[in-house]
């Protein structure tokens, strides 16, 4: 990662980009139904005549900014031209939204035309002009390497664990779920909320689900940086008073502000509070047994919260806020959804090499 004292590569970005590009595609195309071929031809949307609102403007620029910013920091590298990075992350960004806009000239409800990809495609070059002055400056700086060196897990461990930390947050505001209730794919099949059961039963679950993944959150962090109880600690908090800020945001952009605190709750702070207790105690563990204890966490946190009942006042046919933000809703719940399936995978990956890699140094002796 390092060559005398400086950065040669970002591989953090390159997890976040590739999730990204999915999460564009999958906001694209997820939801068609009736596929047809386009009855104009696959080209039409070449023709066809846009409809230009402000408010859809504004979407299309901005939700490819990141796709542009981290592109280029997934390309970046010491040995090449930053411009270089640029240009591949720009033109990957714009064939993506090209194959999609003709994807969806295929489904009758929705309009597709080159105005949405000539959009998209300057969002990408705005984020890209943003990456190129920070890529230069990070890879060109010693202190940032060094930072990186003394607090980043060596190895591909405390990249992928950055990228995790990364989409930990869009996952946080997420609508519709439990305080980090992580891992929740009852949406995505349509189960409905239950009436008549007691208070207490939904905010017990709560209770339970937050505590367990506040848990495993702390110790995928705890495998992503260099062991320090009180470095550790301080990330710990740092991390769970962004988080909150976070889930604060997101309930007020995608409903109201009046309701940006409605995810406060006897059961959430309960949780949250026994959790972070946990997490302080646990958090300087050696690696393997944090990594276990980080898969077992999160595992029985995914399976409460898809067995047990929805909670009423979040699972409800309330609409956003406004429609045009739905595409920022399905990215983080879908992110929130499948978060803890790859950091499960990362923890169980660092434990069976923890393991290695001690069985070989004891070989060696």
């Amino acid at each position: 990662m390092t060559s005398t004292g400086r950065l040669r590569s970002f591989p953090f970005a390159r997890y976040v980009f590739a999730v990204l590009l999915l999460l564009e595609t999958y906001i694209s195309l997820g939801s068609l139904s009736g596929l047809r071929a386009p009855p104009q031809g696959w080209w039409a949307m070449l023709m066809t005549a846009p409809v230009l609102q402000r408010g859809d403007i504004i979407v299309n620029v901005a939700g490819y900014v990141p796709m542009g910013f981290f592109g280029v920091l997934a390309f970046a590298t010491a040995r090449q031209p930053i411009w270089i990075a640029a240009i591949f992350a720009v033109t990957v960004c714009t064939a993506q939204s090209t194959v999609t806009e003709i994807l969806e000239s295929t489904m009758p409800a929705v309009s597709s035309n080159l105005a949405d990809v000539f959009h998209n495609a300057v969002g990408a070059l705005a984020g890209a002009v943003a990456a190129m002055i920070v890529a230069t400056w990070m890879l060109s700086s010693r202190w940032l390497a060094g930072l990186r060196d003394r607090h980043l897990s060596p190895g591909w461990a405390g990249d992928f664990g950055l990228a995790l930390l990364a989409l930990w947050a869009l996952a946080m505001l997420a609508p519709r779920t439990l305080l980090f209730g992580v891992g929740d794919g009852r949406f995505a099949f349509g189960v409905l909320a239950r009436d008549g059961l007691q208070p207490h039963v939904f905010l017990g679950i709560e209770a339970v689900v937050c505590a367990l993944a506040v848990l495993g959150f702390a110790l995928v962090l705890r495998l992503t940086f260099t062991p320090g109880a009180w470095k550790l600690r301080a990330l710990l908090l740092l991390a769970l008073i962004v988080s909150l800020g976070l889930r604060t945001v997101g309930f007020a952009l995608f409903w109201s502000p009046s309701n940006a605190l409605l995810w406060t709750n006897a059961g959430a702070l309960l949780g949250l509070s026994i959790g972070t207790l946990l997490a302080l105690a646990l958090i300087s563990l050696a690696q393997r047994p944090a990594a276990l204890i980080a898969a077992c966490s999160l595992s029985l946190s995914v399976l409460i919260v898809n067995v047990a009942p929805p909670h009423p006042s979040l699972w409800t046919a309330r609409p956003l806020h406004s429609q045009r933000i739905a595409p920022l809703a399905v990215a983080s719940r879908t992110t929130a959804m499948l978060w803890p399936a790859a950091a499960i995978g990362f923890a169980l990956i660092v434990a069976v090499s923890a393991r290695s890699g001690r069985s070989a140094r004891r070989g060696q002796r």
